[in-house]
């Protein structure tokens, strides 16, 4: 890369990040496209995410995204949100204009679209989530947007899933909304079922969000987590005959839609995701 004085800086922050592929994604797509911007990823532990921020305005970043576990407490030093990332209530993009950073949330649109792209229609049909935290907000908005009819929530903190349903019941209603537990999670058969935790995420890679889950044959399955590309759990869900579905579709959405934001240049996918896939080949 060629970085000079004029090079305008992006980044990611989360806690931890060792393992985002967002700085090979996005400086890619970069050297692709011209753009003098690189993208650097920082470790940010949770009470010093308003240090970190007040740090980017100085040095002039552009823009940043947010990752586990700051989706929500980022939103504490905001300046502005737009009207999406209100509703979510979490934050996964941040740009920074005239001195001030701006919140909206790419998250929900990103993992709906790698759906879409499958041919897999939302509408009236029985949706589980798994955990309770920004991504999860974001994907439950954006499923109920597109017409789930059902929504269940797990998470291991049920007042944490008592607290999200709340938050939608706000914009949603004529929608079955419930939180399950240990107990009564089997009782539930849905159609969809997505693990927006990092459990099983690298380097706990043998992990599950649920143990001995009772995958049933034709249930598609999203895990969002995308290093390791087959987690655990998309493994035993694809044995069971389920359509597994691994979270690289989500990062390269969310990407697209950040550049977007920070640049105003529109990113082409099938160009994207080629620079972590090539045929049936991940490329790491």
């Amino acid at each position: 890369m060629n970085i000079s004085p004029n090079t305008k800086l992006v980044g990611l922050i989360g806690h931890p990040v060792e393992h985002s592929l967002s700085p090979k994604l996005h400086n890619s797509l970069y050297k692709k496209y011209n753009l003098d911007y690189v993208y650097l990823a920082f470790d940010i532990a949770p009470d010093d995410v308003g240090k970190a921020l007040e740090a980017f305005k100085v040095l002039g970043f552009k823009g940043f995204n947010v990752t586990i576990p700051h989706k929500e407490r980022v939103m504490w030093f905001l300046d502005w949100l737009d009207t999406e990332a209100a509703i979510i209530g979490a934050v996964n993009t941040v740009k920074v204009e005239n001195g001030k950073l701006i919140g909206y949330n790419t998250d929900g649109m990103g993992f709906v679209d790698s759906l879409k792209r499958r041919g897999i229609a939302l509408k009236d049909t029985v949706a589980l989530v798994l955990g309770a935290g920004g991504a999860a907000r974001a994907i439950c908005v954006y499923l109920l947007k597109e017409g789930v009819k059902e929504l269940y929530i797990y998470n291991r903190t049920r007042e944490r899933a008592i607290e999200l349903i709340k938050h939608l019941e706000r914009f949603f209603s004529g929608v079955c909304l419930n939180y399950l537990t240990k107990e009564n999670i089997k009782e539930v058969q849905p159609d969809l079922v997505v693990n927006t935790t990092p459990v099983g995420m690298w380097p706990h890679t043998q992990l599950m969000p649920v143990e001995d889950y009772a995958f049933l044959p034709g249930m598609i399955v999203v895990d969002i987590i995308y290093n390791p590309i087959e987690t655990a759990f998309l493994r035993k869900a694809r044995q069971a005959g389920c359509m597994a579905i691994n979270g690289l579709d989500m990062l390269v959405g969310q990407a697209i839609k950040a550049i977007e934001i920070w640049t105003s240049l529109k990113v082409d996918y099938d160009e994207a995701i080629s620079i972590l896939i090539e045929g049936d080949k991940f490329l790491l």
